[in-house]
């Protein structure tokens, strides 16, 4: 965004700036796909995710993307080439940016995922967010392996048992959460909350997120082995961009 921002008041349109991510420390991929939160956390929201600096993010990005006006967004696309008599960048501010980050390190206009799908991303290729799509796409693979495993299986049926002596009759974890009782409720209701607990405890109970890491984890250091060329390209990518923007950060 910096360099995005940068790019537009070159071009003499400082006003109206993307806002700057700010790093936050989390990892970008824990163990949602098990659907384990704190017990706490259950207790106040249910199911429902608690407020917090992300969506804070979120909103002031939707609050960018809302004010953006014409002659921005075409500065920003490049959807017109001058502006004030001086030529807009390919692809415009957006491309320019991109374009710094990802050289000599560039990705194709469509790349191949682990499992098996493919994904393109126009001319330019990839930017923010193309590691994430690889490991996501492996993590992918490995928990549709994990659904149809003996083991994960065993461990889910123990749990829909805790469930069950608890006067809860759910098959499955996502069967509980995605329950049309509060599914499309905006604030949780004591119900989902009393079911919501009694997940989470029937969990710890049964070690369903020490079954599911471990039995995830087997399949996953497979993958490793087998899609290692399309992994390390991702790796060595992110590499090269970081250093592109350590670099555009010390020269500006």
């Amino acid at each position: 965004m910096l360099l995005v921002n940068q790019c537009m008041r070159q071009l003499g349109y400082p006003d109206n700036p993307q806002p700057l991510g700010k790093f936050t420390g989390k990892a970008y991929l824990g163990h949602e796909g098990f659907l384990v939160e704190p017990i706490q956390q259950v207790e106040r929201w249910g199911y429902k995710s608690p407020p917090d600096a992300e969506t804070g993010r979120q909103a002031s990005e939707a609050g960018f993307t809302k004010s953006v006006t014409e002659i921005q967004g075409q500065l920003l696309a490049g959807r017109i080439t001058t502006f004030n008599g001086k030529p807009v960048p390919d692809g415009g501010c957006e491309g320019e940016a991109l374009r710094t980050i990802t050289k000599g390190a560039e990705t194709a206009k469509e790349v191949k995922l682990p499992d098996g799908s493919a994904a393109g991303a126009g001319k330019d290729g990839f930017g923010e967010g193309f590691a994430e799509m690889v490991v996501s796409s492996a993590r992918g693979k490995a928990m549709a392996k994990l659904r149809n495993d003996s083991r994960f299986e065993k461990v889910t049926t123990a749990w829909s048992d805790c469930m069950d002596k608890q006067g809860y009759d759910f098959d499955s974890p996502s069967a509980a959460r995605n329950d049309k009782r509060w599914a499309n409720a905006t604030q949780p209701g004591k119900e989902e909350i009393s079911v919501g607990v009694a997940d989470m405890r029937c969990k710890q109970e049964v070690n369903y997120l020490g079954v599911g890491i471990a039995v995830e984890s087997a399949y996953e250091n497979q993958l490793i082995e087998e899609d290692a060329e399309i992994l390390k390209d991702a790796k060595d990518k992110t590499a090269r961009w970081i250093e592109n923007a350590n670099k555009a950060l010390k020269e500006n």
